[in-house]
């Protein structure tokens, strides 16, 4: 954790040990990464679903193209490229023992791409993983190392930007390295939230309350409820966002924090995290409050099996009794330091008896360490959750139901607002007449019949997979193959004035598993642009004059396959 009162000492506490750092100016101050105008559509550490924000996004004018440079002398350690995540990403290692990422790239240099593709081709793959060694291309500052995109996971171009600490691979806040921005807005509140704890009411409730805010420059205050009326045990939520300096983009504030009487009690602050603290995020909202409404209301009630390292103090929640009076401060500030805050108070009125929720015999009470209801088996379903699989113990409802095109009954266990951490166990025994069917997948359906496929392998004669979404399971059979469809030309065509060959591929069943572009029967580099469904080939020296054989093929996730055949000049 970096203690920042940007004065004080910093302390990273890093995965292979604790590295005690000087005052904050001392980190390297890096060059910027695009010689345009810093501006953010993104910050360090926004929670985000699944994962806080690793990195910084900056702006790109909403085009590609845009050389990247390199922030200091190092040399590439790291070349990545896939159809999701970063897409077309960079890793610079350098001598002061940080390491860059630049993600979402349309292209690497010359020299660079060159290298990537020598390898695809030798290993006939697309995606790829290359860590070069340190000699293979050493980089100055402001080198051009590659060209801003919109690649792999990208919502638009722009360049993702973030800074590790090597020897940990933690990721750091890249402001931390130099990088200063004119700021003086205030974040915005939009809302605050209160949760009851143990049988706790609020306003006479057991159930969590979310009020509208008031105010303006970094004042707020609950409208028209000057005081909130709860009996026993209570935590808070606020659900807040930033613009930094020009941007209009609504971004993740640097910190968090819950004042009771004017004491510090929970504060969260995005400095630096481990990747493998990712989905703790999830527990940290309200998770359930974002799965139905959208919003992210930061919770001060850290849940059991919460490790989330940026939270900071975590003493979110207080009792309160009969004829209190509490003042509340739920406060949030920027990289800037500029504060914004939510004033408000709670009294105590007398305990109210509130009826013990029942519970069905279909409902299972689930400890989070594993010492209950660890596995449970429902007719021809079962599940497994190993220890820490969820944050805090939970009832969890399941049941059955029948309905045409499975190859098994639906089984509901929980429901996808409940949020996990580890991946579980599911397993499902097909009806017997598709017992030996190759084609089979466990699918997970939302409320309105969606399938998503979660795959699964055949096992003592149940098909089991991991999964990290509650909800309804049942088998499917997936018997239709993949789409392929050319989009820039049409058999037996001159492709002479085209820069690439470009085909949509698709399958809404278990989804693309291979894909592979052959001319004349020799593998070409087929690019997967995962989020458009497109499939490109980029004519290079692989085409030849004259006719072109042109095959595309595409398998999905239980072997379905689809070719695509067509005969191209050039």
């Amino acid at each position: 954790m970096i203690v920042t009162g940007r004065k004080s000492l910093l302390i990273l506490i890093l995965l292979l040990g604790t590295v005690v750092l000087n005052a904050q100016e001392s980190f390297p101050k890096y060059g910027k990464p695009l010689a345009i105008p810093m501006h953010l559509s993104a910050t360090f550490a926004e929670m985000r679903i699944g994962h806080p924000h690793s990195g910084i996004d900056i702006k790109t004018d909403g085009v590609e193209g845009k050389p990247v440079y390199a922030v200091a002398d190092g040399y590439i350690s790291r070349i990545a490229v896939s159809p999701f995540g970063y897409g077309n990403a960079l890793y610079i290692r350098h001598n002061d023992g940080y390491t860059s990422v630049y993600g979402h790239l349309q292209r690497f240099n010359p020299g660079v791409a060159k290298y990537v593709k020598d390898y695809q081709y030798a290993h006939k793959t697309f995606a790829v993983q290359i860590f070069p060694t340190r000699a293979k291309f050493p980089i100055k500052k402001g080198d051009i190392i590659a060209y801003s995109g919109n690649s792999g996971g990208s919502g638009g171009p722009h360049l993702h930007f973030e800074v590790r600490h090597t020897a940990s691979e933690k990721p750091i806040n890249p402001m931390y390295f130099g990088y200063a921005f004119s700021d003086n807005k205030k974040p915005i509140v939009t809302g605050v939230s209160i949760y009851p704890v143990e049988k706790a009411t609020i306003e006479k409730s057991p159930e969590p309350m979310y009020f509208h805010v008031t105010g303006q420059d970094g004042r707020y205050q609950l409208k028209d409820m000057p005081i909130v009326h709860a009996y026993g045990k209570i935590a808070f939520g606020i659900c807040a966002y930033d613009c930094v300096g020009t941007s209009a983009n609504k971004n993740g504030p640097y910190s968090f924090e819950l004042y009771l009487n004017s004491s510090l009690r929970f504060k969260v602050e995005c400095d630096s995290f481990a990747f493998n603290e990712n989905r703790y995020v999830n527990s940290l909202i309200d998770y359930r409050h974002y799965k139905e409404k959208g919003s992210r209301y930061i919770r001060t009630e850290v849940d059991p099996y919460n490790r989330l390292s940026m939270i900071d103090a975590n003493n979110g929640t207080i009792i309160v009794n009969q004829g209190d009076t509490i003042d509340v401060s739920l406060r949030v500030t920027d990289y800037s330091g500029n504060l914004s805050r939510a004033d408000f108070k709670v009294g105590g009125y007398a305990p109210i008896f509130v009826e013990p929720k029942m519970h069905l015999r279909s409902e299972y009470f689930v400890k989070a360490d594993g010492t209950q209801n660890s596995e449970i088996r429902i007719e021809d379903f079962s599940v497994v959750l190993p220890k820490g699989t969820l944050f805090r113990d939970e009832w969890i409802p399941t049941a059955i139901s029948d309905a045409k095109g499975y190859c098994s009954r639906i089984y509901r266990f929980g429901n996808d607002n409940l949020a996990v951490f580890k991946a579980f166990k599911v397993r499902i025994k097909p009806q017997e007449k598709w017992a030996g069917d190759t084609r089979m997948f466990i699918a997970c359906l939302d409320d309105k019949d969606k399938v998503s496929s979660i795959g699964g392998k055949l096992v003592e004669g149940y098909l089991e997979a991991e999964t990290r979404s509650l909800g309804r399971y049942a088998i499917m059979i997936d018997s239709v193959a993949p789409m392929v469809s050319p989009r820039n030309f049409k058999d037996k065509q001159s492709v002479s004035t085209l820069k690439s060959l470009r085909f949509k591929i698709s399958d809404n069943m278990s989804g693309i598993d291979t894909y592979n572009i052959y001319l004349n029967d020799e593998w070409v580099l087929g690019q997967y642009d995962a989020k458009n469904a497109l499939l490109y080939y980029e004519i290079d020296e692989h085409i030849k004059k004259g006719n072109n054989r042109v095959k595309v093929v595409v398998k999905d996730g239980v072997g379905n396959t689809k070719t695509y055949k067509a005969t191209v000049s050039y």
